[in-house]
């Protein structure tokens, strides 16, 4: 009997896990900027057809509805392209049932991360500011009348599962075993260059490294669905009816409560729920535990892709 190949040669489409998680990050990237190109040019040539400029399209509640949709579309796509090339269902990249405190930590989480990580963004934005920069204006559809439900579905339900999905689920389940500060920190700085928003850089990363933490604690990506639905849902509520615009003396204990709640989760999750790790993804074929690289070099077109972008869109808000 002749004896096993023990290094198979791999295809583009059969590469070791990790290598799976960086090519979903480039092909999130590269996808989304290939469809933004295409919708940009569909809009010029219209433009010509239907007697309106650019900017008077961009105003448009249709344009602004699918600016947002086109991303979801994006995301479903290199979702499952990779159920498909890959072979793996969604209780094996995150969709797993899990206790219920992690559901209420999400939401304390969320308490401290809405309020606090704001506050501290603000500081962020006002260093921005002294450079020059200038944060966009919102470009929301309409909230009005049922145009507030369309919103919470196309900004706050479909991109919590999409990116809870390609981040702490897909991503994550690959390079887990780089153990957890390094996962967390990598999450976020992924999570935070990924949304090319210099003046949401903190918010986004701080959101990313917990969001990571809280999945690899619960072992599943579920409560960080419902964190960040909430989170986006929040913003547009307040945005339509400005329930969280507090005097000042009551955003002074709002800041001290939020802060309370963010430290007394985050050292629930760090000390007291650690026994969580134990449940680490062993290393397939190809791989090294531990190893960071297998997934940076198929990752490395999305990450300079994002950078060049938050650059771009850095220098867009300091030239108006």
């Amino acid at each position: 009997m002749g004896s096993k190949n023990q290094n198979p040669k791999r295809s583009l489409f059969d590469q070791p896990r990790k290598a799976v998680s960086g090519l979903v990050y480039s092909g999130a990237i590269l996808g989304m900027l290939l469809f933004s190109l295409a919708f940009s040019i569909t809009v010029a040539l219209l433009s010509g057809g239907i007697g309106m400029t650019v900017d008077e399209i961009s105003q448009t509640q249709a344009y602004k509805y699918i600016s947002y949709i086109l991303y979801q579309i994006v995301y479903i796509g290199v979702i499952a392209c990779f159920m498909a090339m890959y072979r793996e269902s969604p209780a094996q990249f995150g969709w797993r049932k899990t206790h219920w405190r992690f559901y209420l930590i999400a939401v304390v989480l969320l308490f401290g991360l809405l309020f606090g990580l704001n506050y501290v963004n603000g500081w962020f934005v006002q260093l921005l500011g002294l450079l020059g920069y200038e944060a966009p204006s919102s470009t929301l559809p309409s909230l009005a009348g049922g145009g507030l439900f369309g919103v919470l579905l196309v900004v706050a339900v479909i991109p919590a599962v999409c990116e809870e999905t390609i981040f702490r689920g897909i991503m994550l389940e690959g390079i887990k075993d780089i153990g957890t500060v390094a996962a967390c920190l990598l999450g976020g700085l992924l999570f935070s260059i990924f949304h090319q928003n210099p003046a949401q850089t903190v918010y986004q990363f701080i959101c990313g490294a917990v969001f990571t933490l809280l999945a690899l604690r619960a072992d599943s990506l579920l409560p960080t669905v419902l964190i960040h639905f909430l989170n986006n849902a929040l913003i547009i509520l307040n945005e339509r009816f400005g329930f969280l615009n507090f005097t000042a003396g009551a955003q002074i204990a709002v800041y001290v409560v939020s802060g309370i709640c963010l430290a007394a989760s985050l050292a629930w999750l760090i000390f007291v729920e650690r026994k969580q790790d134990a449940g680490k993804r062993e290393a397939v074929e190809g791989e090294k535990s531990g190893e960071i690289r297998p997934f940076l070099y198929p990752a490395i077109a999305g990450i300079v892709v994002c950078v060049l972008f938050w650059i771009l869109n850095f220098i867009n808000g300091t030239v108006g």
